[in-house]
């Protein structure tokens, strides 16, 4: 298979779980984590011990998240100082590239229009999305709230992880392996609120369980450019991406053939449930 693999997916996959393998149920979850102590209880204490009470009607957007050294170390805007690297353009995004690494793009089946691009380094998977975000605003505490909740209703579990990106999601899905017995399978996610831009990440494989590939990935990642474009959009709308000029020509043609031919890429566990981006009716207002 050539460095590129464009394959259609029936539904959106704003919230596939990627690419990974099921682990049988009694294999090693070291990066699954007990879940982050939550921090809003001390100031909720401390108003209650004043008498204050807040208004019913006072609303604080959340706030963005993401790793503290974000605008030195990436993920970048394209606005900001950028390190040079060799990157692949996706229009979007621009992610860095390492030698033997395979590049998949998700195309919507009917309309080509490309979603996500996983990098697989051997075992170890990464999915980037790129979503519209508001100016003042985060995304990601509220995303991983609902994947969280999608997760725990399919009979998972889901649990946060304080890492070097700031907060992730560790879920861990019953699945049935190929050879018919129960598995589970773990999943992490992360997400990066940026000026006007939510960049999410999905690692699966063994980008799960072994450090050292992982780490491969977590450096691609930080070192992606995010282009979000001056175009009004709605919060949470799928920034679709565009295919480089190196796709052109045989390459592309060969991987459109085995899509055609039935050939699925994606792998992972069937997640059309698990969208926490699905919007309700559009807001005309755009922050």
């Amino acid at each position: 298979m050539g460095l590129f693999d464009l394959f259609r997916k029936s539904s959106d996959p704003a919230a596939s779980g990627g690419s990974e393998d099921a682990l049988p149920e009694d294999a090693d979850a070291r990066s699954a984590a007990q879940p982050s102590a939550a921090d809003e209880e001390a100031p909720a204490e401390a108003e209650a011990a004043s008498g204050a009470a807040a208004p019913d009607d006072e609303w604080a957007p959340d706030p963005k998240e993401g790793p503290r050294d974000r605008a030195e170390n990436g993920p970048f805007d394209a606005a900001e100082a950028v390190p040079e690297r060799n990157r692949l353009d996706l229009g979007a995004v621009a992610v860095p590239v390492i030698d033997g690494m395979q590049i998949r793009l998700e195309t919507e089946g009917k309309t080509d229009r490309i979603l996500a691009v996983t990098l697989v380094n051997g075992k170890a998977a990464m999915q980037l999305q790129v979503f519209a975000a508001p100016r003042g605003e985060g995304l990601w505490r509220s995303v991983r709230t609902e994947l969280a909740e999608s997760i725990r209703k399919r009979g998972g579990k889901a649990d946060e992880l304080y890492t070097e990106l700031g907060h992730e999601l560790v879920s861990q899905v019953p699945v049935r392996t190929k050879d018919g017995r129960t598995g589970v399978r773990i999943t992490r996610f992360a997400g990066v609120d940026g000026p006007r831009w939510f960049l999410r990440a999905v690692f699966s494989g063994t980008a799960v369980t072994e450090a050292s590939e992982r780490a491969a990935l977590v450096d691609l990642f930080r070192g992606a450019v995010v282009r979000r474009g001056d175009a009004a959009m709605p919060p949470r709308e799928l920034i679709a991406l565009t295919a480089p000029a190196a796709q052109s020509g045989g390459a592309t043609e060969e991987a459109r053939a085995a899509s055609d031919a039935g050939e699925e890429k994606s792998g992972g566990p069937d997640d059309d449930d698990l969208n926490p981006f699905e919007r309700g009716p559009e807001i005309a207002e755009v922050r």
